[in-house]
């Protein structure tokens, strides 16, 4: 686990946020590869990427507020942390492909080539982001004594998303199955 890949003064770089900066910027540019070669209209497809992009960042922190509703309500402050928190995978996913549907309808892209031009980015986009969970050890999954079970140690991790420290627990961010706060 490492939740700070830098720190410069009071400026701090994020591990989590290059990551998903990364799993953006390689998904994006992985579409505009396939939709060159399959003769789609690059700048609506660019156009397109730059939609879900920000669909998918609020749709994520939309379920984020929905599903920890409680905590906002009960201390409002807490809204601000929406803004360093890395949301929901779902809600982004059923943000982005809403809009995206409504993009390529409104523009006249084929539904289906450019669903298949982007497919292969968002599955690639998908595992840097989960990387990303995994270094700043969100998502974490049950205690368990396999071996391949991992024991977060940086109290900042515990501190920023609750991580349990010092006990072995399943890698969930680097396989499926989440467990929330």
């Amino acid at each position: 686990m490492y939740p700070r890949l830098l720190e410069l003064g009071p400026i701090t770089v994020y591990t989590y946020g290059v990551l998903l900066a990364a799993a953006y910027l390689l998904g994006l540019k992985l579409a505009m590869i396939r939709a060159k070669s399959r003769g789609l209209d690059e700048t609506r497809v660019l156009d397109l990427g730059i939609y879900i992009i920000v669909a998918a960042l609020v749709g994520a922190k939309l379920l984020l507020l929905i599903t920890d509703v409680h905590t906002y309500i009960s201390n409002p402050r807490a809204l601000l942390d929406l803004l360093r928190e890395g949301g929901v995978f779902y809600g982004g996913l059923i943000l982005a492909v809403a809009v995206a549907l409504v993009y390529i309808r409104r523009v006249g892209l084929p539904l289906w080539t450019t669903t298949d031009v982007f497919a292969p980015g968002i599955a690639l986009g998908h595992v840097v982001g989960r990387f990303g969970c995994f270094f700043a050890g969100c998502c974490w999954g049950k205690p368990t004594s396999v071996p391949w079970a991992i024991t977060f140690t940086d109290p900042f991790a515990s501190l920023n998303t609750g991580t349990p420290l010092n006990i072995p627990v399943h890698p969930t961010q680097l396989t499926k199955r989440e467990r929330r706060r």
